[in-house]
């Protein structure tokens, strides 16, 4: 037995999976001992003998036959045992010498991943208080994600908070526009009130009263002693308009006098009243597209437009998509006197892959949903309503096109850096957790990143 045979046997009998290697006939000629354990076949009796003697149409039988790579795959091959097996033909100086296969204990990686997250569980709850100790006075912290999208428009909004200008954000519904609104209020120096207003809520003929107040008697129905309007309330605040592209014409005329002015009359009064009101405007619009068409005022645009903050949509920044959900679940299970609900793997990438088209609110209301009608403390896969996963491209463990021909020693390799992959993109490239997932010391993960060229992960 030569030295480098030698170190893979080695290596392959420490490993924590499930190894075996057949020859071209088929024969066992390797039989670790994690096999051994997981089983119950000794190397002395297999060791030696056909592969189909002990498996009936084993996967790694069809890997030297087709001479194709099976990676990540739910296999039941003894009929008690579920595993995640992966298969890959051994092809040295150009000829097939055999097929080599790890397998490990399905059950054994779900009792980990759900050990992870509860442990992820504890973190989000602590993070969590620690949120509602300083959310009041720190609104940003109620913005949730690390995209570079997102990031790029809080550090915007950040920018501009500590300014009296005018603000236009633009997003499509349920991005959380008023939340970005109320962050730069609150950020800023302005003691008055924040007040919303719904552009699109309100009835045309009804919108200057709410905006501009009126006296007694202005109209039938109007309140006796008159009422201010939503400029004289936001009074040294900030007045947020919400939908702004859906303004009237006749209103947005009004709209920019007062903001040039800064003076507002209450309908049926020629008394003026000075106001001091920092404007913040959201759309969901293209408000480019209605000037040209004639629907918005230009001149009211570069009033508004000072500084533009965009907010992605959901499925631009999916990578937010797992955190936010983690953070409405603690929320609704503590609504609702429930036991820190958590969500499967499984569940949560079908979420995450979801084209969710109302955005962050939609994604709220699903997980309040779920939450509400969950029977005990886990969420899965039966749990996700059947639309979502319809319309979601839910892919097979299986990967069948790929044909990769290796000589033993790459093979090995090839194997541990998919396994360590495997285990970084599961634990969010978190290497503590991964070194735990894989069984193995941080130096020695951190050894074969290194190793294997894996510095995105560094």
């Amino acid at each position: 037995m030569g030295e480098i045979e030698l170190q893979l046997r080695l290596i392959l009998g420490n490993l924590h999976e499930a190894v075996c290697v057949i020859n071209t006939s088929g024969i066992v000629t390797f039989w670790n001992a994690s096999s051994e354990k997981l089983y119950g076949i000794k190397a002395k009796e297999i060791v030696g003998q056909s592969i189909e003697k002990f498996f009936k149409d084993p996967i790694l039988l069809r890997a030297l036959k087709e001479k194709k790579t099976f990676q990540n795959l739910k296999h039941n091959p003894k009929g008690e045992t579920d595993v995640i097996l992966s298969a890959v033909p051994l092809i040295y100086k150009g000829e097939l010498i055999g097929a080599v296969s790890t397998d490990r204990d399905l059950n054994e990686i779900t009792n980990l991943y759900m050990e992870l997250d509860r442990e992820k569980t504890k973190v989000e709850i602590l993070k969590q208080q620690m949120k509602e100790i300083t959310q009041d006075k720190y609104f940003f912290g109620k913005i949730i994600g690390k995209s570079k999208a997102l990031v790029d428009a809080m550090t915007v909004a950040k920018q501009v908070a500590k300014t009296d200008a005018s603000v236009l954000i633009t997003g499509e519904s349920g991005t959380g526009k008023e939340v970005f609104s109320r962050s730069i209020h609150e950020e800023s120096e302005r003691k008055g009130d924040f007040i919303p207003v719904n552009c699109s809520a309100i009835p045309s003929n009804l919108l200057e009263s709410e905006l501009f107040g009126y006296i007694e008697g202005a109209f039938t129905g109007a309140y006796k002693k008159g009422r201010p309007g939503k400029f004289e309330l936001a009074n040294g605040g900030t007045l947020f308009l919400d939908e702004i592209g859906d303004m009237p014409l006749l209103m947005q005329a009004k709209l920019l006098r007062v903001l040039q002015d800064g003076i507002v009359y209450r309908v049926g009064s020629s008394k003026p009243i000075k106001v001091d009101v920092r404007i913040i405007a959201a759309t969901n619009k293209d408000l480019h597209k209605l000037m040209e068409n004639g629907e918005f005022r230009e001149d009211l645009y570069y009033r508004l437009n000072v500084v533009t903050i965009s907010i992605p949509p959901l499925r631009e920044r999916k990578e937010d998509i797992p955190e936010l959900i983690k953070d409405f679940l603690l929320e609704f299970s503590k609504k609702n006197n429930k036991n820190n609900i958590y969500m499967t793997p499984d569940a949560m990438k079908i979420l995450t892959d979801y084209h969710w088209k109302g955005n962050i609110r939609e994604l709220k209301n699903t997980i309040e949903r779920l939450v509400i009608l969950s029977q005990d403390n886990e969420i899965g896969i039966k749990d996700i309503p059947i639309e979502i996963i319809n319309s979601t491209n839910v892919t097979s463990f299986i990967d069948l096109d790929r044909e990769i021909p290796f000589d033993f020693k790459e093979a090995v390799e090839e194997f541990e850096k998919n396994i360590i992959i495997n285990a970084l993109e599961k634990t969010n490239g978190n290497k503590v957790q991964a070194a735990e997932l894989l069984n193995i010391k941080r130096a020695t993960l951190y050894y074969k990143l290194n190793l294997y060229n894996l510095t995105k992960y560094l």
